[in-house]
């Protein structure tokens, strides 16, 4: 708090007044507010926790004025606590936001830039601050998985290739990496996203699919502060995916035996259900009733005159929702920054995690088939062997999981240290170097047991691995920023080299006796079983890049950047590329013609062009590689004087040129402020190609080896809009605001080089079906199979189903296989056969729309949030149904609405899934659109008066729930089917369940 100023004042009662600022959109508080005695040059500026106290007249006019916010006058009147809340206006575009090496202002941006701020993270109970990005950002789908620990899907802008990766480049603090997975969410200031080609591309080699900057938090005061965040809380499992049960599996077991039985003209003899009086819910015997999960976070921040530091501290565990499946992780952070010298600042940030994993084996799929009409255990001590009799061997779930022993750890280090030196006032030289270092173990062993003759292992075998990568970036910039007169300009170039290495070990033993974990070790197993391997890879890349900026009267602004490419994923020839954009903006309500106008305080018209590259492709494709010895090898000679010549053979083909997978984007929008500043908007259009996609070409029969090679052959389509709406507004002591965004996305294969087969994918384990098919007009992914038209009712309908061959008038039936009950295909190409090409494109598992929703109040310390999600257009293929070999157990839903004879359902097939019941088709698809409550949270921040007494400047407590409701129709446990295959996503093999998380936390500032 200081004195801006003291001026006689006329004779009056003077009255001290005190009070708080806060921000009206967040209910944050705001240091370094100026209050003013309106018509003089008495004030007071709040402190850190937007606190001040001033004497005044009784009867002066405080005006409250801030960087961003709108000034507020407010009459003392004999008053001596005044708390304000300050409202956003136009000058918050002068907010400076993170770019590519670099920062702007947002007034000045020409690309798609959307920055998600800490307290939209902070209080959600995740492991991956990724997982609590559902939903807030327009253009930018999140596909999260229950599994602890986890890393979703994130795609922006949809899909753009099928062979490549299709994750986002990440950013944090400058070092370019592949997940955020080792952060917390209270490490975070904000995140922010490069979402088109123009903003983005001064990542060239790496942004094709979007970056995402991170920003950890840094002290931005001198003075000492201590804060903690922690939460307690529990998991349960949602939507819980029920199965038949007891006498209902038997049911169903007879009716598909009978059918049989009755297609083959064999006897028929029923289970008897007196036979099998246990009913069980295998899911129950694999779950957990209740998960728990808590973090912690301690963090202290400060200065001196010349340096600000950072360090903090936190543990966050997490138990999965399969019984002893378990994830812990500690977190240590910290960051320093010096002025050193005059013109010279350096400084460093450093991130160091230790994670754990107690692993658990894909339980769900037994759970799913094993029959519900046996008990877990037999005793205390014996599983039930679940084997023998009329219902065929099946793994018991429970013992699989008892007998499964594997841990992970890891270690996760991301550090930077940087140097910047100002000269001659506008040039800024800064130098930084970059290192993301990972190490990771696994043991697994498996102990003696036989619980059946089908589920039993006597080898006592004992696997470990452990593997390492080392990231090291160097980067060069060198940036001129200077205004004359009317014009704002900035010039970067730098110069930018990276290294990636990693290596891995693993090796396994028989026969190794488990006396506890200090016994597990390779060299106490059978030296005769060994087996050992290992891997590795490096890639190099050189990068020069620029970029140039311009603003002309705070009206017509241009950005244009620049970047050489070099990486050795590629063949020498091809080695190097060149990734341009540009990005123009207008602000329109700068213009004389909208000055006599009131709908809009600000409004800006943008367009922007760019490419970027994707280096992230399966490693050596363009190497040819070859067999030796053995068959190959041929004997030259007679008796004593053979001679082994030892032979060759090619076993893969290579692409005779590969080139850079590359996104040309082109975007256009309108974005501004509206009604008083209340009202934010933003509407985007893009255009994003993918061209010289990398895409599988199949080898012909004589081409000496099987299988198929890479090549640049295919472009991919994203075309859409984004809709980002906000209204921020208070009445009285009520400050409220509502978000919403919205997106939707076509995706579309544009061409394919002539010859080039489509590709198949999302292989069925059972019946080795494909159930997606990629080819040109279709989106990637698209599931493919066979129409179901209904089902067969009576032998008099499959007789009645007849195609009659044009030349010879000759009736045939079109399914003479098939038996009531059974799947009725429709038969596209008129021929009479149901065959391959009969098959049709039944849907993507890529949604058409995403659609994201935030409402925040704050009254007198109170405040309540709550955040939805939605996203629709998009199918799932529900393959856990199809995969039976025998006597498998089915889900309630289809138990309800089955086929069990003439007239009961035309929607649903008889018991008997097999055979051609079983071929991927329409009856397999359903819907994946689903409406979810994200997050609930409501908290209450103590009155200062009483935390002050315990000597803390703030505490706040508060309760939350995410995920508690998720509204949908698909027959599983989530809509979410998290698969980073683009070939393969949507297909839903059994999933991990999704939760509800219900937690408990306190925020202390000190």
């Amino acid at each position: 708090m200081f004195a801006l100023g003291f001026l006689p004042l006329a004779m009056a009662q003077q009255v001290k007044v005190s009070g708080q600022v806060k921000s009206a959109a967040d209910g944050e508080t705001l240091p370094g507010v100026t209050v003013v005695v309106k018509g003089t040059t008495t004030g007071a500026a709040t402190d850190l926790d937007g606190r001040y106290s001033l004497e005044v007249p009784a009867t002066a006019t405080l005006i409250f004025s801030f960087v961003g916010m709108e000034t507020q006058e407010v009459a003392v009147q004999g008053q001596t606590t005044i708390n304000v809340s300050l409202s956003s206006s136009a000058s918050m575009l002068d907010e400076v936001v993170v770019v590519g090496y670099g920062s702007a202002k947002r007034l000045d941006l020409t690309g798609s830039v959307t920055t998600v701020k800490a307290k939209d993270l902070a209080y959600q109970a995740v492991a991956n601050p990724a997982q609590a990005l559902q939903g807030k950002v327009a253009g930018v789908q999140v596909t999260n998985s229950g599994s602890p620990g986890s890393s979703p899907v994130i795609r922006i802008r949809g899909l753009g290739t099928v062979s490549s990766s299709s994750a986002p480049l990440y950013v944090v603090d400058g070092i370019l990496t592949n997940d955020i997975s080792y952060l917390g969410t209270n490490d975070i200031e904000n995140i922010t996203f490069l979402k088109d080609a123009s903003s983005s591309a001064i990542y060239g080699v790496r942004a094709a699919n979007g970056v995402i900057i991170v920003t950890t938090k840094r002290s931005s005061s001198r003075e000492a502060r201590i804060s903690y965040s922690g939460y307690t809380g529990f998991q349960k499992v949602v939507n819980k995916f029920e199965l038949a049960k007891g006498t209902q599996y038997i049911d169903l077991i007879n009716e598909k035996n009978k059918l049989l039985a009755d297609a083959s003209g064999t006897a028929f003899t029923p289970v008897d259900p007196n036979d099998y009086p246990d009913a069980i819910d295998w899911y129950d015997e694999v779950l957990r009733e209740k998960a728990m999960t808590q973090s912690h976070d301690v963090s202290v921040m400060g200065g001196s005159a010349k340096s600000l530091y950072t360090f903090g501290a936190s543990w966050f565990t997490q138990e999965g929702l399969v019984k002893g499946h378990d994830y812990d992780r500690i977190n240590i952070r910290s960051s320093l920054e010096s002025e050193v010298m005059k013109n010279l600042k350096v400084g460093y940030s450093a991130n160091l995690s230790n994670y754990k994993f107690k692993d658990v084996p894909g339980v769900f799929y037994n759970a799913y088939v094993a029959p519900p009409v046996f008990t877990a255990k037999l005793n205390d001590s014996t599983f039930n062997p679940m084997g023998g009799g009329s219902l065929g061997n099946f793994a018991n779930p429970a013992a699989q999981l008892y007998y499964f022993n594997s841990r992970s750890n890891g270690i996760r280090f991301l550090g930077s240290a940087f140097a910047e030196l100002t000269i001659l006032e506008h040039f800024k030289l800064k130098t930084a170097y970059g290192l993301d270092y990972g190490s990771n173990r696994n043991r697994s062993y498996t102990p003696y047991y036989e619980v059946s003759p089908t589920q039993v292992d006597t080898n006592r075998m004992l696997s470990r691995s452990m593997g390492y990568s080392t990231d090291g970036f160097w980067d060069n910039t060198l940036t001129y920023e200077n205004t004359i007169g009317k014009h704002r300009f900035s010039i970067m170039g730098g110069i930018s080299a990276q290294e990636f290495r990693n290596l891995s070990l693993s090796g396994s033993r028989s026969g190794v006796e488990n006396f506890g974990d200090h016994s597990l070790y390779l060299n106490l197993g059978d030296q005769s079983t060994s087996n050992s391997g290992d891997g590795g890879s490096k890639i190099t890349a050189l990068s020069t890049f620029g970029r140039a900026t311009y603003n002309y009267m705070d009206k017509y602004l241009f950005t244009g950047t620049l970047r050489y490419d070099g990486s050795s994923v590629f063949p020498a020839d091809e080695r190097y590329d060149i990734f341009p954009s540009v990005g123009f903006g207008w602000i329109m309500s700068g213009e004389d013609f909208m000055q006599n106008q009131s709908i809009f305080n600000f409004l800006k018209f943008r367009a922007s062009w760019g490419i970027t590259g994707n280096n992230r492709i399966p490693a050596n494709i363009y190497t040819l590689t070859i067999a030796r010895g053995g068959e190959l090898s041929t004997a030259f000679g007679e008796g004593g004087n053979v001679v082994i010549a030892e032979g060759a053979n090619l076993t893969s083909a290579v692409p005779p040129t590969l080139r850079w997978e590359k996104v040309k984007e082109f975007d256009i929008a309108f974005e501004g402020l509206a009604v008083d500043n209340k009202l934010s908007f933003e509407i985007d259009y893009y255009h994003r190609l993918t061209v010289d996609g990398i895409f599988p070409t199949t080898l012909s029969a004589t081409a000496g080896t099987s299988g198929s090679y890479l090549q640049n052959n295919g472009d991919f389509l994203n075309s859409g809009i984004e809709i980002t709406l906000g209204w921020n507004d208070k009445l009285g002591d009520l400050n409220y605001s509502f978000n919403t965004n919205f997106t939707y996305n076509k995706n579309e294969v544009k061409d394919l080089l002539e010859g080039t087969l489509g590709l198949y994918g999302g292989n069925l384990p059972v019946g080795g079906f494909f159930s997606t098919y990629t080819v040109v007009g279709q989106p990637i992914g698209s599931y493919y199979g066979r129409n179901v038209l209904g089902i067969f009712q009576n032998e008099g309908e499959i007789d009645n189903y007849t195609w009659t061959d044009p030349e010879t008038n000759e009736v045939k039936l079109v399914q003479p296989n098939a038996k009531p009950g059974d799947f009725k295909y429709e038969d596209v190409d008129n021929n009479g056969l149901i065959d391959a090409k009969d098959r049709v494109f039944l849907g993507s598992a890529l949604p058409t729309y995403l659609f994201g929703f935030n409402a925040t109040f704050e009254y007198k310390g109170v405040d309540f949030s709550i955040d939805l999600y939605a996203q629709g257009g998009n199918k799932i293929y529900n393959a856990k149904r199809g995969q039976r070999l025998g006597n498998e157990n089915y889900d309630l839903d289809f138990y309800e609405n089955r086929w069990n004879g003439e007239g009961t359902s035309n929607d649903y097939p008889s018991a008997d899934l097999t055979g051609d019941n079983m071929l991927p088709n329409s009856w397999y698809i359903e819907s994946g659109s689903f409406v979810r409550i994200r997050n609930i949270q409501l908290g209450y921040t103590i009155p200062v008066k009483a935390v002050n007494k315990i000597g803390a400047r703030s505490v706040r407590v508060f309760v939350n729930t995410s995920n508690p409701f998720t509204f949908f129709k698909y027959n599983g446990f989530s809509p979410e089917i998290a698969s980073s295959s683009p070939t393969s996503q949507g297909v839903d093999l059994n999933v991990y369940p999704m939760s509800a998380t219900y937690n408990f936390g306190v925020n202390v500032n000190f």
